[in-house]
């Protein structure tokens, strides 16, 4: 056995002299392989707004006086991320180099932390016509580490956004949570963007402007609070707003979470026109109390001017009481009543009369 593979080696070598440059003044080079890589710790970039992709380019070099056919195999055991090569066969010259892609696809949101291995191995198949054998098969590798790029992403929750009303030196407290949507750990903080505004017009916070947590992978924070304090002495009403926004420690590029709430200041002296203190009143309010004051002025006026026509002509007429017979009175209650007779109580020189009575007031 060990003759036979000896005797296998003699005659592939006396066939390689055979095909040897005839030039004397070139040492010949055994058949042989390298392989190298321009980045051997690629990171994917899982940004759900990106393509899951990452491309490296990898090269195969046949260093020898010979004619090469070279290929390349893969070592890879990422379940999430696949690992494909462009090219994995090659015929190569002396001295000859060609390029190929080893591509990364993964899937959006995957975690940071996980990262996997991978080796490309290069061996030579043939020299010039020749099956070259294993027991003088020559190869290279190269290996490198593919990794998770980090990816910040933050949401900002209050969950009551209602305008806050506030009067002179009144305090209100804003409480709020935040939600970590990138793919790691992030220190996530919460600022009052426009608190040197509100400064500059008498707002103070007690607290301070700022607060900032770690968040776990896909967590919440605790609820955090932020005090708002109004200005004193206000001269006048006003309205402001406050903007709060979340940002990820990890990502600088990452977009902010922003919510605005609405602060309605009122001036303990804005009581308008009426004074007393009393609270200033719309247009509708002071159109409904002007109806009513004119229907009691007009009620008025009718009861004083039908008061004195029938003092006129109580003064007129002198008061006749005519005897009652009580038989006669038991029958008339049997009758109906007689209308008629409340025109004679106003007649057409008693209508002059009310005219006399109007055009005096």
């Amino acid at each position: 056995m060990q003759f036979t593979r000896l005797l296998g080696l003699a005659v592939v070598a006396m066939m390689l002299c055979c095909v040897l440059p005839t030039s004397s003044s070139q040492t010949p080079t055994a058949p042989g392989v390298e392989i190298d890589c321009d980045e051997k710790n690629p990171e994917l970039d899982v940004h759900p707004l990106n393509d899951p992709v990452v491309e490296i380019t990898c090269t195969v070099t046949n260093p020898s006086s010979f004619q090469e056919s070279i290929s390349v195999e893969k070592e890879w055991d990422g379940l999430e991320v696949d690992m494909m090569l462009g090219e994995d066969t090659f015929d190569l010259g002396p001295e000859e180099e060609e390029d190929f892609t080893v591509t990364f696809t993964g899937q959006t949101r995957l975690s940071a932390e996980l990262s996997y291995d991978f080796t490309l191995t290069a061996t030579v198949t043939n020299v010039g016509m020749l099956d070259w054998p294993e027991a003088l098969a020559s190869n290279a590798t190269v290996s490198g580490d593919l990794s998770i790029a980090t990816f910040g992403m933050v949401d900002l929750d209050i969950s009551d956004q209602s305008t806050r009303t506030m009067a002179d030196g009144d305090e209100v407290t804003i409480s709020f949570q935040f939600q970590n949507n990138g793919n790691d750990e992030d220190k996530i903080s919460v600022t009052l963007s426009n608190a040197a505004e509100l400064e500059a017009v008498g707002f103070s916070f007690p607290g301070g402007t700022f607060v900032a947590e770690d968040v776990v992978e896909d967590g919440v924070s605790t609820v955090r609070e932020l005090v708002i304090r109004a200005p004193s002495d206000l001269a006048e009403d006003a309205r402001y707003q406050v903007i709060f926004q979340a940002e990820s420690g990890n990502d600088n590029d990452a977009p902010v979470s922003e919510v605005t709430i609405s602060v309605q200041l009122e001036a303990s002296s804005s009581a308008g026109g009426l004074g007393g203190g009393l609270e200033e009143v719309d247009k509708d309010t002071v159109v409904m109390y002007g109806s009513i004051a004119a229907a009691v002025l007009f009620g008025l006026i009718f009861i004083v001017a039908l008061a004195r026509t029938l003092r006129r002509r109580a003064n007129a007429q002198p008061v006749y009481v005519p005897p009652v017979d009580m038989e006669d009175e038991l029958e008339d209650e049997d009758d109906d009543l007689d209308l008629s007779e409340l025109d004679d109580l106003f007649s057409e020189d008693e209508d002059d009369e009310f005219d006399d009575v109007f055009a005096d007031l």
